[in-house]
């Protein structure tokens, strides 16, 4: 089976990029095979393209060739940006249920607060909502508001809360060191045990993903070799998406 996680993976992201890095090694570690899809190309992860607004279901569609089940990660701008309206919300969200009707185990994992403005509810999620196999939400005030919402399968519902970082936070920035104080071989010996940790990480991550690289934002510890940047292609993936909504609506026909 071939999983497809989308969202964003470290160097970027913190501690949700981290354990959405974490499940991706887990589902590897049972013999899947693993694809991440990222929207930051600082990410170490296999493809990179936007997954906002209605290109997240085309992104879905264009991958679902090659891959069985999916992971979402549901955040900031993933699908919709805060300043999304109702026509933008509708759309995206209609496409988005017909793009996972591809997929036999779709996993939706929900930062808190859920990040869907105008809310969890109505015509335009129902569909999204009935092909989830799995919701995953951060705490029981989300659990609550989700589990009312239209086509959600109480059942389905899991309760995970974030963890807190491991290490009490981001690694200290230089330029955050007290140069006034006589501790200051401490603060940096603490900054580079720090800055040394973080980067074993994200080369942990990298290796056990199988992606290629990162490219390197000029600030910190993880230069490395160039992520190739896939970006879809307009043509193809209007006509795979054409493709499939003849499909789904030829068969909701012959429905009785």
């Amino acid at each position: 089976m071939t999983t497809l996680v989308v969202g964003t993976v470290p160097p970027p992201g913190g501690e949700a990029a981290a354990q959405l890095a974490a499940l991706a090694s887990q589902l590897r570690a049972t013999g899947e095979r693993v694809e991440v899809l990222s929207p930051d190309r600082r990410s170490a992860a296999h493809h990179h393209g936007s997954i906002t607004g209605p290109m997240l279901a085309l992104q879905l569609i264009r991958r679902s060739r090659s891959c069985d089940g999916v992971v979402i990660a549901f955040g900031p701008g993933v699908p919709l940006a805060a300043t999304a309206g109702r026509v933008e919300r509708a759309v995206t969200l209609g496409l988005l249920g017909v793009a996972l009707r591809s997929f036999s185990d779709v996993t939706l994992r929900l930062a808190s607060p859920i990040p869907l403005p105008g809310g969890v509810g109505g015509r335009a999620t129902a569909a999204m909502w009935s092909r989830a196999t799995s919701i995953v939400v951060e705490n029981e005030a989300d659990r609550e508001r989700v589990v009312l919402a239209p086509g959600v399968d109480a059942a389905c519902l899991v309760v995970r809360p974030t963890a807190a970082p491991a290490h009490g936070g981001r690694s200290m920035a230089w330029n955050e060191l007290h140069f006034d104080t006589a501790d200051l071989r401490s603060q940096v010996q603490l900054a580079v045990r720090e800055r040394a940790a973080e980067a074993r990480r994200v080369n942990s991550a990298r290796v056990e993903l199988g992606a290629k690289g990162v490219l390197d934002d000029g600030a910190g510890p993880f230069s490395g070799t160039s992520a190739r940047v896939s970006p879809p292609d307009p043509v193809v993936l209007a006509r795979v998406f054409a493709g499939r909504v003849r499909r789904v609506l030829r068969k909701l026909a012959t429905q009785p």
